[in-house]
């Protein structure tokens, strides 16, 4: 009897460790519960927050350094990004995945300028899904527009299957194939409609899409007169980084006709984004012996010089338009931006004056906005000449963000944190962006609220994550404490 009481006694401690065990590993956390956590701040845009969770968990899992690499990518922080990306790649991951982590790299490549690199890392993922392998041609198009190979490019966008992609992609697609048979059939109206797609929408894959235009400024370029089409879409691709498709385009215009001085002036701006100096400066010259009166191209010749480093030929230039009788705000500009080469602040201000004076009188707030610009990003007088200025501007456009910003950023480098609160808060109500929230953030804190402070300036960051902004806004954070 005690045998059989000490053996049901043993069951019964044995069962109850057993539940224990089973309680402790229920309880026990998930580490891919807090990887969906944090791929869920990842498609929320909260990289910040994403890029602390994958580092945590980058021990535990592949795949979140694969996620880790991609928001260092996103963040522009292209060393980390790419150890964290052949780290999850030696750590072993599922194909799809892999497949992914293979495109970054080769984003990654590309966004330093190597892309050589990157089309040979792109090129090399032979064996991939619908989606990745139609992403990875995308990809290998894009640097084909980016080249002038318009054609092989146009070939890609008609070839890649749209079911095969989630919906963002598709659009960017359609947009694409409109863009460049206008090319070859400029009369044509293309259908922008984008066709349904089951394929589900991937949040990873969306930082990889190249810039592109809205549907909507698509379809007004689409609607206007087809004369007028090669010279919109000319400067639509201007706009989207794509110059020697711009240069396609405005070639179709026709030279005589009402576009044809200003599809010259675009094409010649083009040849010097290019890096074509030689050209893009001898076009000029060219318009402007042509065309002495017309008040656009000789500024626009003496800021080609400036930016070319031959601050000489820039002055003399601008001494000759002036001995012409030339005048006009481009040409004071002009003049402003020669004395900022020159470290001549006190030029450079005066030549400012000089573009509000000039200035047509419906468009002189705007003159004087450049003004208050001017302070302060230079700090020269900002919180004088600078102040006068922006609060000048704002009396006269007081709901317009730009100067609202300008406002907020002036008063906050010049000691007054209400007052630069107050002016960033009515510049986000008013739709500016990442710098007047900055501005609100810096202003919340010094005010002594440093909670929000916080929120604001880690804010700028997700929503910059590749610029300047990201990193003024996580210096800031890390001096009072935000990190």
């Amino acid at each position: 009897m005690i045998a059989w009481r000490w053996r049901q006694f043993g069951a019964w401690v044995t069962l109850a460790l057993a539940a224990a065990a089973a309680v402790l590993i229920a309880l026990r956390p998930d580490p891919y519960d807090a990887l969906r956590r944090a791929d869920a701040h990842f498609a929320a845009g909260h990289y910040r927050a994403a890029l602390a969770a994958y580092t945590e968990l980058t021990t535990t899992l592949s795949d979140a350094a694969l996620h880790r690499g991609i928001v260092l990518t996103v963040r522009g922080e292209v060393d980390p990004a790419r150890r964290a990306l052949v780290a999850a790649i030696k750590a072993g991951l599922r194909p799809r995945d892999y497949q992914l982590a293979v495109l970054y790299l080769g984003r990654v490549a590309a966004i330093e300028g190597d892309i050589a690199a990157a089309r040979q890392t792109w090129q090399s993922m032979s064996h991939c899904d619908p989606d990745r392998c139609a992403q990875r041609d995308l990809l290998l198009a894009d640097d084909d527009l980016h080249n002038g190979r318009i054609e092989e490019a146009l070939a890609v966008y008609r070839a890649v299957a749209l079911d095969a992609l989630p919906a963002n992609w598709a659009g960017f697609v359609i947009g694409r194939r409109a863009m460049l048979a206008a090319l070859f059939d400029p009369a044509a109206t293309p259908d922008l409609t984008i066709p349904a797609t089951s394929f589900p929408p991937d949040p990873f894959a969306q930082p990889l899409l190249p810039p592109a235009s809205d549907p909507a400024t698509l379809a007004a370029v689409f609607a206007a007169e087809p004369v007028a089409r090669p010279q919109l879409l000319g400067q639509l691709a201007l706009d989207l980084g794509y110059d020697r498709l711009a240069l396609a385009f405005l070639a179709q215009v026709d030279p005589a006709g009402p576009h044809g001085l200003a599809a010259a002036i675009y094409r010649a701006y083009a040849h010097l984004r290019l890096g074509d100096r030689q050209q893009g400066v001898e076009q000029l010259e060219q318009l402007a012996a042509a065309h002495p009166d017309d008040p656009r191209i000789g500024p626009l010749l003496a800021l080609a010089y400036l930016n070319g480093g031959d601050l000489d030929a820039a002055g003399e230039r601008l001494q000759q338009l002036r001995a012409a009788g030339h005048g006009g705000p481009a040409l004071a500009l002009a003049q402003a931006g020669l004395a900022l080469a020159q470290r001549d602040f006190v030029a450079a201000a005066d030549a400012y004056e000089q573009a509000v004076i000039a200035a047509p009188v419906a468009e002189r707030a705007r003159y004087v906005l450049l003004v208050a610009r001017f302070h302060l990003d230079s700090g020269f007088e900002r919180c004088t000449s600078g102040l006068q200025a922006v609060q000048a501007v704002v009396n006269v456009l007081p709901t317009d963000p730009e100067a609202l910003t300008v406002l907020a950023g002036t008063r906050y480098y010049c000691g007054d944190t209400a007052g630069a609160q107050a002016a960033a808060a009515a510049a986000l109500a008013a739709g500016a962006g990442v710098e007047a929230r900055f501005y609100y953030g810096l202003a919340l804190n010094a005010t002594g609220d440093r909670a929000n402070g916080r929120a604001a300036l880690e804010l700028v960051a997700d929503q910059a994550p590749a610029s300047m902004w990201r990193q003024r806004a996580e210096t800031a954070l890390e001096l009072i404490g935000g990190r």
